[in-house]
């Protein structure tokens, strides 16, 4: 199984396919299925079939032909939801912040509203580390 490169991001748009992907119960979908995904106005059947394509050709996901009939292509994520975010975080940190973790919280603290509930909940996690 080809494995995403590691320098490899995703675009929006085909950021917005991987999370139909990660989210179809069966964990594999056609084309179609990720059509009916999108809502109105949906793209067209050949530009979401060019993504996917381009998707594989990065190694973020695997086509597979259907055993039953042999012409239908089912795409599998060939990296989870999970890994990738974790990937994605750590190049953030690395990048724009230095490889400090503490500098990465900082920013986030000074620019977002966080909820006190939140906060609590956040030093609660710290505390069990």
């Amino acid at each position: 199984m080809a494995k995403a490169k590691k320098d490899m991001t995703l675009t929006r748009a085909e950021m917005e396919i991987m999370n139909f992907l990660w989210a179809k119960e069966e964990g594999r979908g056609t084309v179609r299925d990720v059509l009916e995904c999108y809502p109105e106005p949906k793209p067209a059947y050949t530009t979401t079939a060019t993504f996917l394509k381009i998707l594989t050709q990065k190694g973020f996901v695997v086509a597979e032909k259907n055993a039953g009939d042999g012409k239908t292509f089912f795409f599998r994520p060939t990296i989870s939801q999970d890994e990738y975010r974790k990937r994605v975080m750590k190049d953030v940190k690395d990048s724009f912040f230095g490889g400090s973790a503490k500098s990465l919280v900082s920013f986030f603290m000074q620019e977002e509203s966080i909820d006190p509930s939140e906060i609590k909940e956040l030093l609660e996690m710290i505390k069990e580390q």
